[in-house]
């Protein structure tokens, strides 16, 4: 189980993804499509209920043309 501390990261990342994702008019599959991520570990991922790895974050965040950095800060 994760601190309430790293729970937070999680969810603010998510967030930002699901941001990201939508001002760009896509859908979760959509998305997935794009990265070649399931959209059910991108959905819990914008939920702040998955501990992706980090090739999952790159992989969604090129899906997304934006680098990594942008999703974590």
């Amino acid at each position: 189980m994760l601190p309430d501390e790293d729970k937070k990261v999680f969810v603010e990342i998510g967030k930002r993804v699901k941001s990201l994702r939508e001002s760009k008019g896509l859908s979760l599959r959509q998305l997935a499509a794009i990265c070649d991520v399931d959209h059910a570990k991108i959905h819990a991922l914008e939920a702040g209920k998955l501990n992706f790895t980090f090739s999952t974050l790159i992989k969604i965040a090129k899906g997304l043309e934006a680098h990594a950095s942008d999703l974590i800060k």
